[in-house]
């Protein structure tokens, strides 16, 4: 009985800290394509890009496969992860994606005229807890937000294959600040049980739909 009552605790609070995440996209280059439903999109393997060395192999591979989730969610019924395709990639000559020639082939062999690909910048993993007493509460210690924020920078670039031209490329920044609960001493507790995985999983989701949405030409 107790185990299950810790088990719901430590899920509301998880619920809690990833209910408290917000992303703000940044566009540097609205999409100058119109994206329908039927071009096939490669997903570009997150382990090429070094920022997300931090992350775990099965973090990287659950956000991958979001991204495929999302994109397919959106009507997208030809998306695929690029390293998923070796056989393919093989058969067509296509070994090194900087030569024109060969990312070219990428849209008339295989019939993907985008790639969709991901870089994590800047990160920040705060504190779990802190706390101000009654004293500094009354005396108006600033609040230790900073301290406890978790945060992510996240880009979003989609690569026309013909061109090589990247046509829509887009930079979300996610924070999580957690959450307080004032005591009945008068102090305040401040908790944040996210983690940059998490701000990561939510600052994707919300890149990907305003991608979507920005390549839109309804």
């Amino acid at each position: 009985m107790i185990r299950d009552f810790r088990m719901l605790l430590f899920a509301a609070l998880i619920f809690l800290s990833t209910s408290c995440t917000t992303s703000k996209i940044y566009t540097k280059q609205f999409c100058k394509i119109c994206l329908s439903q039927t071009d096939g999109i490669l997903v570009l393997p997150l382990a090429w890009q070094p920022g997300f060395r931090q992350l775990s192999t099965s973090e990287q591979n659950q956000l991958e496969s979001q991204i495929l989730d999302k994109l397919r969610s959106r009507g997208f019924t030809k998306v695929e992860l690029y390293d998923r395709m070796d056989y393919e990639l093989l058969k067509a000559g296509i070994k090194n994606l900087n030569d024109p020639a060969q990312l070219a082939k990428v849209e008339s062999e295989l019939g993907y005229p985008y790639l969709l690909g991901l870089s994590l910048g800047p990160t920040r993993d705060g504190e779990d807890w802190s706390y101000l007493s009654p004293e500094e509460v009354n005396a108006n210690v600033p609040v230790p937000d900073p301290d406890l924020e978790v945060s992510a920078t996240l880009r979003i670039a989609l690569i026309e294959t013909n061109t090589g031209q990247i046509v829509s490329d887009k930079t979300v920044i996610s924070n999580n600040s957690g959450w307080s609960n004032s005591d009945e001493e008068g102090g305040v507790d401040y908790w944040n049980f996210a983690s940059i995985s998490g701000v990561l999983f939510h600052g994707a989701d919300k890149g990907i739909a305003a991608m979507v949405k920005d390549c839109g030409c309804e």
